[in-house]
């Protein structure tokens, strides 16, 4: 186990020493982090890592194969662009987690601020309370479930995906259809949710894209 403590190092020596020990094979935490920024960014190899305390914006991002934990909150872009691994925040998230995301599980128990999974190409996020407008903004791909309530626009623009609520939907966005829950819906997120001691909420509502505003197929000007 190898311990970085952030009150004696830069964020660009704590990025390098994850580096390293990832190379090596090593468990790492960092301590002391204060919310602070860009922490355990750009890491491709292999690595379990514990932040022991609340981290910054742009945390955990463009990572493959990483398992981080956060024990405190994060702020803005947390899971930027995550590619693979596993990503468990034990508070809150701020606004526009897991931009990009392409593959793996971002899981946040606290709540979720505004955008979360905007674009997203694939992965998952779980949310474990509440979530922000435009949850799952113009998403490509990729799963989003929310345990606790969604905020407006849920959905907005999305053109692939699946998001689930457990709670109250304040509205829906532009080219957003709820479709139905089916039992394989249900025991995918029963299995899921036990991974990580989540309790399932008593129902679940489910919503996909529409494929109608983007006019998939079609031409989009009239006389073409």
């Amino acid at each position: 186990m190898i311990n970085l403590d952030a009150d004696k190092l830069s964020v660009t020596e704590i990025n390098r020493a994850l580096r390293e020990a990832a190379q090596a094979g090593e468990e790492v935490e960092v301590l002391n982090p204060r919310a602070r920024h860009h922490l355990g960014v750009g890491i491709l190899r292999a690595l379990q890592m514990t932040v022991r305390g609340s981290a910054g914006y742009f945390c955990g991002c463009l990572n493959e194969n990483v398992k981080l934990r956060v024990e405190g909150s994060v702020g803005w872009f947390a899971a930027d662009n995550m590619m693979s691994g596993e990503f468990i925040v034990e508070r809150n998230a701020g606004s526009c987690a897991a931009p990009g995301m392409r593959g793996g599980n971002l899981v946040v128990k606290g709540n979720m601020g505004s955008r979360p999974g905007q674009v997203m190409k694939g992965g998952t996020i779980i949310v474990g309370q509440n979530s922000g407008f435009m949850t799952g903004f113009m998403m490509i791909n990729g799963t989003i479930v929310v345990l606790g309530n969604a905020g407006d626009l849920v959905g907005h623009y999305m053109v692939g995906g699946t998001i689930y609520a457990g709670g109250q939907v304040e509205s829906l966005g532009v080219d957003v259809q709820e479709a139905v829950y089916t039992a394989e819906d249900d025991c995918y997120l029963s299995e899921l949710l036990h991974c990580y001691g989540l309790e399932k909420p008593p129902a679940f509502r489910k919503f996909v894209s529409a494929q109608k505003h983007h006019r998939y197929g079609k031409r989009v000007y009239e006389g073409e």
